[in-house]
């Protein structure tokens, strides 16, 4: 093959390397809607985030492959590569990460699950400690208030 053109399919295959990232980082923002449920307003703003961070990796592709040059070739080359990302890969990849995401929760909703009556039964507690302070710190103030009556009606009346 002739130099220019194999520069050039070395240019389509490394933007299709940036197609399957710019997929993969897609699926990591599905993943982190999967897992917690996001308003409107912070899923635009995980857009932008995405879009921006998109722009980043093409331009930084584009300079490192060939020096900034972007010809149809390369965004051909990404669209091709996160096209083959999202056909093939993409669900054994988010159900593998689902996956481990429960694997690696699990221990801890286990532990929250013994620990959520001991905790109930502390705040129970508490509550009441924090009720009985209240009350007394009350009265005190109270008693505080009338002393400071006494004190002032007896220099006050003649």
């Amino acid at each position: 093959m002739h130099d220019g053109v194999m520069y050039e399919l070395t240019v389509f295959g490394g933007a299709g390397a940036a197609g399957v990232l710019l997929a993969f980082l897609y699926d990591l923002f599905r993943l982190k809607r999967r897992i917690m449920k996001t308003t409107p307003m912070m899923t635009h703003v995980e857009d932008v985030l995405y879009w921006i961070c998109s722009a980043i990796i093409l331009f930084l592709s584009s300079y490192i492959l060939s020096s900034g040059e972007t010809r149809l070739y390369f965004y051909l080359g990404a669209f091709t590569g996160g096209l083959l990302y999202l056909g093939l890969f993409s669900k054994p990849i988010l159900w593998l990460l689902s996956l481990l995401i429960k694997i690696i929760v699990w221990p801890f909703r286990e532990i929250i699950k013994f620990l959520k009556p001991i905790l109930h039964v502390f705040l129970l507690l508490v509550k009441r400690l924090l009720g009985k302070v209240k009350n007394r710190a009350a009265i005190e103030g109270y008693r505080a208030r009338v002393g400071f009556y006494r004190i002032r009606n007896a220099f006050t009346k003649k």
